[in-house]
């Protein structure tokens, strides 16, 4: 397998691998075999991955306990890594998931992320969804507070559009998570206007969840499945109408359609490492692979077709 390509996250002197794993979403979850996680996160840093993005609310903390055992039992150096997680969503007395961005409860999943990740410092920190107006001065002094004292490094945001084009160009924050993919194509300017003001951006959901490769029968029976479409089906039908309309585009010898739709991402200008989930190893190695493989022509060509229809 070649080397992982690394590239510089902003300009914050550090520099990442250009795919990173996500452990949230199904790998959060407990009924997904421990064995099976272990074997995802073994494929990973095989692959050279270095960028491991997670979250407090994932699995109720479950993921980042996960993260920070799998870790120490591959011996993996968390100093070699950038270990990201998130801040501002909780559940409240009914069990539900909200938003809560006030400095006291941003302070405290900080330390509580630390105690279950096993660190003293948090690599990145980004906020989990908020609204600008979720930006306080209040929150933003808590957020410098928090790199003052020693307990978190780089601060960023995972969230949409408009939070993001708000933030850029802005203190403190040094990282975004925007979410590109072939599914939604509008948010590559994002990427590029963070670059250019210097901030590092690890784009999130970049396969799209994988809308538009398994036909609707595979979903159906596997549990995994299940999950991804129920996220499809959250933003209504226009989603998979896309998905149906790009499936012959992500067409190419030696390439499957995820594949296809990675490296179209990791073209696009100021993009520093796409972070993606999967519950299988053989799909973190065949995406390593791809990462490392130019975008085919045809494809690129039938794809932005697509989405100029």
């Amino acid at each position: 397998m070649a080397e992982m390509e690394h590239r510089p996250l902003g300009r914050t002197g550090r520099t990442v691998s250009v795919l990173g794993l996500g452990c949230a979403s199904y790998w959060a979850k407990p009924r997904f075999s421990e064995a099976r996680a272990r074997a995802v996160l073994a494929a990973a840093l095989e692959a050279g991955i270095t960028v491991l993005d997670t979250g407090a609310s994932y699995a109720n903390g479950h993921a980042e306990q996960r993260l920070a055992r799998l870790l120490r039992e591959l011996g993996a150096d968390p100093n070699a890594l950038l270990i990201g997680t998130k801040a501002g969503s909780i559940r409240n007395s009914q069990g539900r998931l909200v938003k809560d961005f006030s400095p006291r409860t941003v302070t405290a999943q900080v330390r509580e992320s630390l105690d279950r990740l096993g660190l003293e410092r948090l690599p990145l920190l980004q906020l989990h969804g908020p609204t600008t107006a979720d930006l306080t001065d209040d929150l933003l002094t808590a957020l410098e507070r928090l790199r003052t004292d020693g307990l978190v490094d780089l601060l960023g945001i995972n969230g949409d559009p408009a939070v993001i084009r708000h933030a850029t160009g802005r203190a403190p924050f040094d990282v975004f998570m925007p979410f590109v993919s072939v599914m939604r194509p509008d948010n590559v300017p994002l990427m590029q206007a963070a670059a250019d003001a210097g901030q590092g951006v690890l784009v999130g959901e970049p396969l799209g969840r994988m809308a538009f490769a398994p036909p609707l029968a595979h979903w159906l029976t596997r549990p995994s499945g299940m999950w991804y479409l129920a996220r499809a089906l959250r933003h209504g039908p226009a989603p998979l109408l896309r998905a149906r309309a790009l499936r012959p585009a992500l067409q190419a010898p030696g390439w499957t359609p995820a594949e296809l739709a990675l490296a179209w991402v990791l073209e696009k200008p100021g993009v520093s490492s796409a972070v993606f989930g999967t519950t299988s190893p053989d799909h973190v190695t065949g995406l390593a692979k791809a990462a490392a493989r130019p975008l085919p022509d045809t494809a690129r060509t039938a794809i932005a077709r697509v989405l100029k229809s």
